[in-house]
């Protein structure tokens, strides 16, 4: 940025000892930004030779004109062109600090210009954790300082100096700084060091650049960590009751299952045993098709009560149709008939029952015993029948004898 108005120019009568007459010339301030191009300007209709050089050492001729041509050093350029419509500016194609100086324009041995090149303070916003590292760039070879300025102090404090490539801190700061290069270092940020740092060129009294720090505390405090333990606690707690509950509905269904079995089981055997009560037989059906809808759409009982209920259907139009009774019925005729002859052999053989054995009649006792054997052997048959039929009706689970194996085992007792 250039200013050479009457706000930002200081007039100086310079007296120089050459072969001219004395002139005056205004020095003139330009600001740029660092790693930028900026023109210094110089503005005279002149015929002869041009030069800018530096005002304090007039030896160093940057560039120079003549009617011909033009001619400058490395990072710096004047247009002939121009030269001849009267503009006499020098460019500077990439400023930096090095470059800081006060320039002088002359035409001939006149002074035409004289301009103050200055690099503009450069400003950063920092976002630093806590315990980060903070990196400061010094980037002047000149002396410079560190002013620090917290968030609620009004004034800066000084708390590093960089001289001769060695860096000095005040005692609270030098463990946690240090120097690379042109690089200053604040290690192990915290709170408190958050607000602004100024590197200031002490030699120009010029801000260099200045940072504004901000940390922020991730770390998590010690109430957090337990807050978070007893989340943590809360959570496997919580998971656990949910599994015990699950593992406790699943038995309670299984218990409920097993009481609705039972129930059906028992009505099936009341029915059994009132084969002639046609509401006994309805109800158990009932009880059947209700069990059937309830678990209709339970995928891990559904299958295993419809095959339930089948087998008890099964069960009850055995028992329905009265093929067990008429089966008990029949064989207890049998038995009977042989009973009765085998009771005629003993009056037989006792005679009146006043007398002595009649022991003449050995085809009679032989008849008798056969007869005895024969019963004993009908009895265990019909025992192991009536014990296979009913372990296939009720599913395979064994089951004291019916009333009417009783009755045979009252016979067989009475026939020995």
């Amino acid at each position: 940025m250039q200013s050479c108005s009457v706000h930002h120019c200081v007039l100086f009568l310079l007296t120089l000892t050459l072969t001219t007459a004395g002139v005056s010339a205004a020095v003139c301030s330009t600001t740029v930004k660092l790693h930028q191009p900026v023109t210094l300007s110089c503005e005279h209709k002149c015929s002869g030779l041009v030069k800018w050089s530096l005002f304090y050492n007039r030896d160093v001729v940057l560039a120079r004109c003549n009617q011909t041509s033009c001619s400058s050093q490395e990072g710096f350029t004047i247009s002939h062109d121009q030269y001849k419509k009267g503009d006499l500016s020098l460019t500077i194609t990439k400023a930096d600090y090095s470059l800081r100086d006060t320039y002088s324009c002359e035409c001939w041995f006149s002074e035409i210009s004289t301009v103050r090149l200055s690099i503009e303070t450069m400003f950063s916003s920092v976002q630093k954790s806590y315990g980060e590292d903070l990196k400061l760039d010094v980037y002047v070879p000149e002396p410079v300082e560190v002013i620090y300025r917290g968030r609620d102090s009004a004034d800066g404090v000084q708390i590093c100096t960089v001289t001769q490539c060695s860096l000095q801190c005040k005692s609270e700061y030098t463990p946690r700084t240090s120097l690379n290069h042109t690089e200053i270092t604040l290690r192990d940020v915290t709170l408190s060091d958050s607000g602004t740092y100024t590197i200031r060129d002490t030699e120009n009294s010029e801000d260099i650049s200045v940072y504004t720090l901000s940390v922020t505390d991730d770390r998590v405090p010690w109430w957090g960590i337990v807050l978070i333990v007893l989340l943590v606690v809360s959570l496997l707690l919580a998971l656990i009751g949910f599994i015990q509950y699950r593992k406790n509905a699943r038995y309670r269904v299984f218990i409920k299952v097993s009481k609705q079995l039972g129930n059906v089981n028992k009505l099936v055997q009341q029915a059994e045993r009132s084969v002639n009560a046609p509401e006994a037989l309805q109800k158990a059906e009932e009880a059947m098709k209700d069990l059937e809808k309830s678990y209709r759409e339970n995928a891990k009982y559904s299958e295993q009560i419809t095959l339930f209920c089948a087998a008890k259907r099964a069960q009850l139009k055995l028992y329905s149709t009265g093929e067990k009774e008429q089966l008990l019925l029949t064989d207890r005729g049998e038995m009977m008939k042989k009973m009765e002859k085998v009771m005629k052999s003993f009056q037989q053989l006792s005679g009146d029952g006043s007398g002595p054995l009649q022991v003449t009649n050995c085809d009679s006792v032989t008849e008798t015993a056969r007869h005895l054997a024969e019963i004993e052997q009908w009895c265990r048959e019909k025992r192991a029948e009536l014990n296979n039929l009913t372990q296939q009706q009720r599913g395979g689970e064994p089951e004291g004898t019916s009333d009417d194996l009783s009755e045979v085992e009252q016979w067989e007792m009475i026939s020995v």
